[in-house]
């Protein structure tokens, strides 16, 4: 069953046109991804920081959407390792020139 079949199935089971239910559920998934693109996750944030924020999101029939500190922490650390990399690939590339 296709996004179209089931957008058509709910309509007719709510009473509302198609059109509605898929604009609702593609706005449901841009609320959820504007808000994570909204946290500011690119700066060194402490524990306590990191924990005020919302990071987490509850849906139905697929489970929830978390990011741990823990989480935070290893994804920052391999992003630097990887700029690190890329930066020392550039030097070796200017050397070679």
């Amino acid at each position: 069953m296709g996004y179209n079949e089931i957008f058509n199935s709910i309509a007719q089971e709510m009473g509302i046109p198609a059109q509605v239910v898929k604009t609702a559920y593609h706005l449901y998934w841009r609320f959820i991804r504007d808000t994570i693109e909204s946290l500011p996750l690119r700066t060194n944030l402490s524990e306590e920081e990191f924990n005020s924020l919302r990071t987490n999101f509850n849906v139905p029939s697929l489970g929830k959407l978390t990011c741990t500190y823990d989480r935070y922490k290893g994804v920052s650390k391999r992003l630097e390792y990887i700029r690190s990399l890329r930066k020392r690939n550039e030097d070796n590339q200017h050397k070679k020139d």
